[in-house]
């Protein structure tokens, strides 16, 4: 089947969401469609660039594999394809372009609003229900992957949203960080620490047990590359990458020690690795698949 090229839009009401679709993903080719999410973000359409394993039956798995500042989705994709046969994937990466998504709604999330129905992250499970009904699939969750800015959105979503259906995320060279902690009075406050309001205490607990595993690239030290965030709150986490993703989940450890919360949390380096996304997916992927083997 050929990529949809009209322009109508039918809604989808069983899980909120419009689409321009023709029903039915291609197997076995790199392809793309067009998803609109209602709300909020009705007039902020994303491309969603897909592989579908020629493997991939009712019983397919679904990442979903969000890329960095260079807004590519379908090299995120790309990463993926190889590894998608052997593991029975249907693969989704959404391209969250700079003018519909500048960073404030891409990198953080929307979260400075405090509202959380304008919150980018409903997005990624607003289309993971189209897919799942779509292609009939009897998958309860899905795996969710991003790098660099990606790897912003993806530890904020898995830190802040209230109940998503995430069985691992990975956070991949993330550049800033909410900590997830409560500040004090001098410290860095909200976004970039945790807000009491939005997660409290007890909600805290349940974040420390979803299964997020920070990946960090062990090569990824630069200290003046041009995309790395350089807001004096980012500065403080760290002097680069790898610094600032070993801080954050540091003090995960400390919070949840000091909460008496079980950290079901992980911290991964990869040797010889710097900001790369298809050897941190690559990575990704053999921690995903092969180490459960």
């Amino acid at each position: 089947m050929e990529p949809v090229k009209k322009t109508g839009i039918f809604c989808v009401l069983l899980f909120q969401a419009c689409m321009v679709w023709a029903g039915g993903m291609v197997t076995g080719e790199p392809q793309s469609f067009v998803f609109t999410d209602k709300g909020y973000f009705a007039d902020k359409p994303v491309t969603v660039h897909y592989y579908k394993a020629r493997s991939a039956g009712p019983d397919a798995k679904v990442i979903v594999v969000i890329h960095g500042t260079e807004r590519q989705g379908p090299r995120m994709r790309d990463n993926w394809m190889p590894l998608a046969e052997k593991n029975k994937l249907i693969v989704l990466a959404p391209e969250f372009d700079e003018a519909r998504f500048p960073s404030r709604l891409f990198n953080m999330g929307g979260i400075e609003t405090r509202d959380r129905s304008k919150w980018s992250f409903q997005i990624v499970e607003h289309l993971f229900d189209f897919v799942r009904a779509d292609e009939g699939l009897a998958a309860p969750d899905y795996l969710l992957f991003g790098h660099s800015a990606g790897g912003q959105f993806v530890h904020r979503f898995m830190l802040l949203t209230e109940a998503p259906r995430v069985s691992v995320a990975m956070a991949a060279n993330a550049g800033s960080y909410t900590m997830p902690r409560y500040p004090g009075l001098t410290d860095d406050k909200f976004p970039y620490a945790l807000d009491e309001s939005i997660v409290g205490p007890d909600k805290l607990k349940q974040v420390f047990s979803r299964k997020l595993i920070v990946l960090l690239g062990e090569a990824d030290i630069q200290t003046d590359a041009a995309n790395l965030p350089k807001a004096r709150q980012a500065t403080a986490q760290g002097a680069n990458r790898l610094e600032r993703g070993s801080n954050f989940f540091a003090q995960a450890q400390a919070q949840a020690q000091k909460m008496g919360a079980p950290l079901a949390w992980e911290r991964v380096t990869v040797p010889g690795v710097g900001h790369d996304s298809r050897r941190m997916s690559q990575a990704a992927a053999r921690l995903l698949f092969e180490s459960a083997k």
